[in-house]
């Protein structure tokens, strides 16, 4: 297994031999970076998930949008359709 700051690096039976300490090492530590190499050449890196919003934090900051106010008040857009229309 060579190392490097933050990688490892497993071939394929290694990472299947070793996949629960790896998974809980991810656990422990999201930042790091598991390589499977087959035969020297990569097909695989398993990583922690990227971090995940809370639940609701996406609505929370939708609605501190639509409630700022706009600096030039409200658009008139289709006021008088006909007169531009015809």
């Amino acid at each position: 297994m060579r190392q490097e700051p933050g990688r490892f690096e497993f071939n394929v039976s290694q990472a299947r031999q070793f996949l629960p300490g790896l998974i809980r090492d991810l656990e422990r530590h999201p930042d790091r970076v598991f390589r499977i190499l087959s035969r020297k050449r990569l097909v695989a890196e398993l990583k922690a998930p990227a971090l995940v919003a809370k639940k609701g934090e996406a609505a929370r900051a939708l609605l501190a949008l639509a409630g700022r106010k706009r600096a030039r008040g409200r658009m008139k857009v289709s006021e008088d359709v006909d007169r531009h229309l015809y």
